[in-house]
This record gives C-alpha cells, structure tokens and sequence, in this order.
C-alpha cells in the first residue's frame, strides 16, 4: 500500500506540472542556483568550472551524520558524498556532460534535454580497536542520467550499473532511479518545491526504495531538503527527516 501510494504522489507531481502550463510560463527556479541533483538521485546537468558547494547532511538510523563537496570541472562534475549511503562509507562521483554527443531536439520551445555520463568509486577499509576488520567494501558504479526541465518542473531518469565486492555487498546488479520535482511557490523568504524519487533495483535481497519531500531554495548561495518519508526494506518516517544543506561557495 505503501508503494502504491507513493507512485501515486510521483504521479501527481508530473500532473501538477503539466495541468497548467500557462501557471509556470516564467520559471521561478532560474532565479536560484540549485544542486544539479535531488534528494539522492544525480540529475544529468553540470554545475559548470569553478562552481563549488559544500554539503551536510544528517538523518536516522542507516543515514548519520555527513557531508560532502561538488566541485565544477570543465564539461564535468566531481563529487565527493562521505556517509550518504552505508555500505559506501565515502564515494568518489565523476559527472561527464554529454550534451554536445547526444543532440535531442525538443517538442516544445520550453523544455531542456541534460545527459551526464557518471562514474563513481568507493573503498572503506576499516578495522575496530581489536584489530578486527568490520568493514571491507569496494564499489564501482557506471550510468548515465537524463534530465528534462519544462518551466518549473524537473524530471530525471538514470540507469546506472553496479559492481560491489566486500563484506557489505557481494554483487553485481543494476539500479534504475527516477525523479519528479516540481516549483510550488516563490517567496521573498526563497522557492519551495516538491519532489519524489523512485530506486529500482536487482541486487539481491535489497528491497526498491521511494522518498517524497521538499526543497527550501533560500537563495542562490543556500539550499535545504527534507526528506520525511523514506519507503524501503526498512521505512524511516520522521520530521523533518533527513535534512541535506548544500552551500555555495
């Protein structure tokens, strides 16, 4: 019922934008200068060179408290997540813009096509005060992610493949992730927005995974989501949820 209900709400999301396209003739969101990634999906849009923001994050139970850096390459994006994810421990994410190999034309004159390469990479090697190792994990990661925005709304689609060798994960498995994010209302205080992401998986004994929540765009320096509902193997409910801050440097 859970999952029925949460694909019902990344279905409202698309409708919302779409049912009035004359509401969000002037995009609220390019006065902002947000992440080029959702709660936990990287969208296939680049910050662009010398761009760089720090990130901090804090939640429950499998997600503590971490941070991260997003640093802007020429044509690229390299990002470093420590914590986001468990069995990652910290992760080294490269994004390669692909729009100049991948030309998509476009129905409408408002909509943007983004493609981005990504490859990620992680190691954790950990050993306790006993000398007993407890962590023993590497994983590579290879996809791609398109990202379409039609005025105040955002849509992303990334495949990506996964190889993980440790005492975490032992598998090789495929991941689908999608995203719905939508401009509710602009105020002198910043855009708040909405967005659900959707994570299809094949690892074995790993459930997919559904998270609604928000986006407080407070400026064009400063970002901040909330993520109260995470629905998995093992649902995390809460408010405010996880909170991610990202920052502009």
């Amino acid at each position: 019922m859970i999952q029925v209900a949460t694909r019902n709400a990344l279905i409202g999301l698309i409708g919302l934008s779409t049912l009035s396209p004359m509401a969000w003739a002037e995009n609220p969101r390019a006065a902002y200068n947000e992440p080029t990634r959702g709660f936990f999906l990287e969208h296939g849009t680049i910050s662009g060179p010398r761009k760089v923001s720090a990130e901090l994050h804090t939640g429950s139970d499998e997600v503590e408290v971490g941070g991260g850096v997003r640093l802007g390459l020429p044509n690229s994006e390299l990002i470093v997540n420590s914590g986001l994810r468990e069995e990652d421990g910290t992760e080294a994410l490269l994004k390669w813009g692909l729009n100049d190999v991948i030309k998509e034309g476009s129905a409408s004159s408002n909509a943007t096509f983004d493609w981005a390469a990504l490859i990620g990479v992680s190691h954790t090697d950990y050993e306790n005060s006993n000398g007993q190792t407890t962590v023993d994990q590497t994983n590579v990661s290879a996809g791609v992610a398109l990202t379409i925005n039609v005025d105040a709304a955002t849509f992303t689609l990334a495949p990506e493949l996964v190889y993980a060798d440790g005492n975490q994960a032992d598998d090789t498995y495929f991941d689908v992730s999608v995203g719905a994010y939508v401009g509710i209302i602009d105020t002198p205080s910043g855009l708040f927005s909405m967005g659900a992401e959707a994570l299809y998986t094949t690892e074995d004994d790993v459930d997919h995974s559904y998270a609604l929540g928000g986006r407080w765009a407070y400026n064009e320096r400063v970002n901040l989501d909330f993520v109260p509902f995470v629905f998995s193997e093992g649902d995390r409910i809460g408010f405010p949820g996880m909170v991610r801050l990202n920052v502009g440097l």
